[in-house]
């Protein structure tokens, strides 16, 4: 393993911030708000590129930090972590999707259809089957993003380890040629004609998102950045700038505009990489005490259950006649019931036998 002073003098990432927790609150509460159509809300799907910048962060600085102290990273260990992480509320999820809507379907034909989608987003395939207009699946087409999510899991550590060797400098290149190759790629098909769902929902043209957390962990990790949480003049002027460009984004953004593919989503990254240094380098400064007010942290911490039940809640609402406001709220209350069910019956089980299983391993 190649040492340097960068390396040494690493900050170390360690338990759960707060801050960030809250950033996670957020974010699901913005993909919560766009679509239930809430008015003002017509970007806030951007929510969920704010949790893929935040995930390609956290797994890499945890990846750079598993090398440094062991001189190579366990895939057994990290595929394990991520399975029992992800996998137990997704099957709690689909079985209970299975139950209800295999129930009420008309037919033995809708039934197949929803037993196919559920075998779609079970097997993480869901962003492809939209990419290449599909239309599949539909009440669990959300998923898209955590099929685009498990991807990047299964791809980005096999590449980490390819790089370890490089120099912090190179390594730190060579994530930042990949995040503008599929910035690259992603506005090269815009050109060629592609369409909204291939261009929105494929993993090569919105990798982009995750490198861009990927890059900020390699930067982070070797100190090129310390100097920010120094500095008395750089944050607290180009924060509030961020977190402004990334509300104004929020209201503004459309997904079926050229200019999200071309310049926004590259925007969307870099104010969220701001944001995500500032709560790190300034623990204590204003924004890190705004993200980590307890109801944030709290729907932070129930983000993935709130994710998972969110759009097959507002569509079954949707689909018995409701309307109007009171869909938001009735949505918000049954989603909050679902997600609080998934995290005391699976998700923190699983964290706990995650825990007991690397320990003995």
């Amino acid at each position: 393993m190649i040492s340097t002073p960068a390396q040494v003098n690493a900050p170390r990432l360690t338990g759960t911030l707060p801050a960030l927790n809250g950033m996670r609150g957020l974010a699901v509460l913005l993909v919560f708000l766009f679509h239930a159509e809430v008015p003002g809300f017509a970007g806030s799907f951007i929510g969920v590129d704010i949790f893929f910048v935040l995930s390609g962060f956290l797994i890499t600085v945890l990846l750079l930090q598993e090398y440094q102290a062991h001189g190579t990273i366990s895939l057994k260990k990290f595929y394990l972590r991520r399975t029992l992480r992800l996998l137990p509320a997704l099957l709690l999820l689909l079985l209970v999707y299975l139950v209800v809507f295999c129930s009420i379907a008309p037919d033995s034909v809708a039934r197949l259809q929803h037993i196919q989608d559920a075998l779609i987003t079970l097997f993480y395939a869901a962003n492809w089957t939209r990419a290449f207009d599909l239309g599949r699946p539909y009440t669990l087409g959300h998923c898209w993003s955590l099929s685009i999510e498990e991807q990047f899991y299964v791809l980005w550590p096999l590449l980490l380890l390819a790089i370890f060797r490089l120099s912090n400098r190179l390594r730190s290149i060579f994530v930042g040629l990949l995040f503008c190759a599929s910035w690259g790629w992603r506005v090269y098909l815009l050109n060629q004609g592609a369409s909204w769902n291939r261009i929105y929902n494929g993993f090569d043209t919105r990798a982009d998102m995750l490198l861009a957390g990927c890059l900020l962990a390699c930067l982070w990790h070797s100190g090129y950045l310390n100097a920010w949480g120094r500095s008395r003049l750089l944050a607290p002027v180009v924060v509030p700038c961020a977190l402004f460009t990334l509300a104004a984004l929020a209201v503004l953004s459309r997904w079926q505009t050229a200019a999200l593919y071309q310049w926004q989503y590259a925007l969307i990254a870099l104010t969220t990489a701001v944001l995500i240094l500032d709560l790190l380098s300034r623990p204590h400064a204003l924004l890190a005490r705004l993200f980590s007010a307890p109801v944030l942290v709290w729907l932070g911490t129930l983000s993935y259950g709130i994710y998972l039940w969110h759009y097959p809640v507002l569509h079954a609402i949707t689909r018995a006649g409701g309307a109007g406001p009171a869909v938001v709220w009735l949505a918000a209350a049954l989603t909050l019931f679902f997600a609080l069910v998934s995290w005391y019956l699976v998700e923190r089980p699983a964290q706990s036998l995650k825990k007991r299983s690397l320990l003995s391993g």
